[in-house]
């Protein structure tokens, strides 16, 4: 069967015997040889940045922003106000609701990423301000208050965990236009020693791996103290600064046991 194969296959290039056969034979066995290099090549490459999927949410900050028409209008009105652009310098600041009555609170974002728990990302404002109304004369009085006042920014941390994360950014790249991506993760006051430690990060269309290897038995990482990895992000790699990606810690401790864990984390400084 397979003979009469390229038998056939020879007919195209036109009748006749052995050497042709031969050729066919030999081209046969070079695709087959590329073949082989092409599927190994993709496989090394899937086991590099191999669809690792995990939950993707989308986030935003809270409140309504400066430009939503759901905004009540005696919020808008507020914004409007004098007393409110003299404090605001031309920032979006979301409306946050009423605080009490005739009083509402707005908050600015400048895109500020804090982990408090260092397994999620918590997205605090710069800055606040609260307006008080006055029904009967129509008047507005604003001042700057704490950004606590928008809402308690501490957060029920659960077990501790090796390594906390402290920040993930998008990083200047020394090739123009290509991501690239600096995690750095920190181990918590009183934490144990780690010897070894490398994050999967997932991404939109697969994960990126960071490894640390300034981060060895003899040179531990130790309580206190935080260690980074910079990464350019694989070509069928992409993200968002809106969104908050799946990202799991492994490695060992100072004595030798094994651990992995995952967290959540958000892209600061995306353009």
């Amino acid at each position: 069967m397979e003979r009469r194969g390229l038998a056939k296959g020879s007919d195209k290039w036109g009748r006749g015997g052995g050497p042709r056969i031969r050729v066919e034979v030999v081209l046969a066995v070079l695709v087959a040889v590329s073949l082989v290099g092409v599927s190994y090549y993709y496989l090394q490459g899937s086991a590099l940045s191999g669809a690792s999927r995990g939950e993707v949410t989308t986030v935003s900050t809270t409140g309504f922003g400066c430009n939503d028409n759901g905004m009540p209008q005696a919020a808008q009105l507020a914004e409007q106000s004098p007393a409110f652009t003299d404090l605001s310098n031309g920032l979006c600041y979301n409306y946050m609701g009423e605080s009490g009555p005739s009083v509402m609170l707005f908050a600015y974002y400048n895109g500020t990423i804090a982990y408090p728990c260092g397994d999620a990302p918590f997205l605090s404002p710069a800055s606040a301000i609260q307006v008080r109304t006055n029904d009967t004369a129509g008047a507005y009085s604003a001042q700057l208050v704490s950004p606590s006042a928008v809402g308690s920014q501490e957060e029920k941390c659960g077990l501790s965990i090796p390594l906390d994360v402290a920040s993930v950014a998008d990083v200047e790249s020394t090739i123009p236009a290509v991501p690239q991506l600096n995690v750095t993760l920190s181990v918590p006051q009183g934490g144990r020693s780690i010897a070894s430690v490398q994050a999967v990060l997932t991404l939109d269309g697969g994960s990126q791996t960071f490894q640390f290897k300034g981060v060895t038995a003899s040179q531990a990482l130790v309580s206190g103290k935080s260690v980074s990895s910079i990464e350019i992000t694989l070509s069928n790699l992409s993200f968002n600064a809106n969104e908050v990606y799946p990202m799991t810690i492994s490695g060992t401790y100072g004595g030798g046991q094994a651990f992995s864990y995952p967290v959540h984390i958000q892209i600061a400084q995306v353009p």
